[in-house]
């Protein structure tokens, strides 16, 4: 059976001694401000998840944990992160919430302890079972409007009492945790095109600037690929723009398939045009880059088996280095002007600024 929690969650020993209410004290409370900002200072999922999972290791010790959240529909659990032999991973797991003991925990959106059982590598909380060495410790993860967004587990001892400051610490990093989940979503959805899954044009001006920027800091090279489809108002026309949109979606998820992941920026720039932000990157890989998305685009049979469409893309190539100092409308505008030499020269090929 599940044992008595805080407040009445987890097992909790007398409130504090004199000797805790100093350094002590202290210094626990300066590693819950750090945790907290650290929460707070990013809005990037996986980095945000990464730090989340550490932190609560920290302050719970526990040496294995999980970080689950909703999904938009609130239907299943989605594993966003596990912390395991020291470090974190991201496992493309789910598990069902509505009618489950997982649900349950959640809806009481109180810090519990419970048997645990481990499913995949996850540690889960069970409704009964045989005591064991550990437990797991349960922090629903309770955002604005007391609204739960997700749950975060942890394999603790089962012998294991924590302190009336400990249960606190957790209950304001879960909190913190939540809040800072859901901001991740809203500006994922701030900075993510609803049709193909790329990033914005927005997000993409903000991006080049500051790599444009950190040229001035370095030595390195950026380089920026100008994609559009051609002659793409004849799919809107002949087929309606809804297959019309399956196409860019479809062009799009192809992009993300070859372009490398990580520092690789690729945007939807506005209707069919596409652009690849490459930090890093010298002339010659994005020439390579272009010019196997444009073979590969040649190559695929977009739509469906009772619709299929063939269709081609034309692109612009430019780049700088850290010897230059161009804004970023100056250095948009070689690739935009190669895209459009390209474009002139009879489309489905790859130009190369000043070339």
């Amino acid at each position: 059976m599940d044992k008595p929690l805080f407040p009445a969650s987890i097992p909790v020993t007398n409130a504090f001694s004199a000797c805790e209410l100093g350094s002590d004290f202290d210094e626990q409370f300066f590693m819950l401000n750090f945790g907290t900002r650290l929460l707070t200072a990013f809005t990037d999922k996986d980095i945000l998840v990464d730090i989340a999972l550490e932190t609560l290791a920290d302050f719970s010790r526990g040496e294995r944990l999980a970080v689950l959240s909703l999904d938009d529909k609130r239907e299943n659990l989605e594993v966003d992160g596990v912390f395991s032999n020291l470090r974190p991973s991201r496992p493309c797991l789910s598990f069902p919430a509505p009618g489950t003991f997982l649900e349950k925990v959640m809806l009481e959106k109180a810090v519990v302890v419970h048997p645990l059982t481990v499913e995949q590598g996850i540690p889960l909380p069970a409704a009964d079972g045989p005591a064991g060495k550990e437990q797991c410790l349960c922090l629903p993860l309770v955002g604005t409007a007391f609204r739960v967004v997700g749950l975060a587990t942890v394999a603790v001892p089962a012998n294991h009492a924590f302190t009336f400051f400990e249960a606190q610490q957790l209950r304001v990093l879960s909190t913190v945790l939540a809040v800072s989940l859901e901001n991740a979503k809203l500006f994922s959805r701030v900075i993510t095109d609803g049709l193909t899954n790329l990033y914005t044009r927005r997000f993409y001006e903000i991006r080049l600037e500051e790599e444009l920027y950190k040229l001035k800091r370095r030595q390195s090279f950026l380089s920026l690929i100008m994609f559009d489809l051609d002659d793409f108002k004849k799919v809107n026309d002949s087929f309606g723009h809804l297959v019309g949109d399956d196409v860019l979606r479809q062009f799009g998820l192809l992009m993300q398939e070859h372009t490398r992941k990580g520092s690789t920026l690729v945007s939807r720039y506005g209707g069919e045009e596409f652009t690849v932000l490459m930090p890093d990157a010298r002339l010659e890989e994005a020439v390579a880059l272009a010019r196997r998305i444009m073979t590969l685009c040649a190559n695929t049979v977009f739509g469906d088996e009772t619709l299929p469409i063939r269709i081609t893309v034309s692109g612009g190539v430019a780049s700088t280095d850290s010897s230059e100092s161009l804004s970023p409308k100056a250095f948009f505008q070689r690739a935009d002007m190669a895209l459009y030499k390209a474009k002139n020269e009879g489309r489905n090929r790859i130009v190369i600024w000043n070339e």
